[in-house]
């Protein structure tokens, strides 16, 4: 499961690891790497999305990687606005 940052901390969850067998599997390798790989791809989108400033300027606004309701502080406005999915707009939903 694939957890999207929406302006509420999200934790993680370790996956379940399948049990090893006692003699090398080639099935087992490839369950224990699938398990490894949703559990980074889940943190690495945690992460990333975290990672996007919360303010900054009008020719900073972040443009990729963004979640519609994302908040930024534009201070070269001086308002708060949020990403619509295709523009930055304020509370009245006028794009700025």
């Amino acid at each position: 499961m694939t957890a999207a940052y929406n302006g509420n901390l999200i934790a993680t969850k370790a996956p379940n690891l399948p049990i090893a067998p006692t003699d090398y599997s080639f099935d087992y390798q490839n369950q224990i790497s699938n398990a490894f790989r949703l559990y980074f791809t889940q943190i690495d989108n945690f992460t990333q999305a975290t990672v996007i400033p919360l303010s900054g300027t009008t020719a900073n606004r972040p443009n990729a990687k963004l979640l519609v309701g994302r908040q930024y502080f534009d201070t070269t406005l001086g308002i708060p606005i949020w990403w619509n999915g295709v523009h930055w707009v304020n509370a009245s939903g006028t794009t700025v």
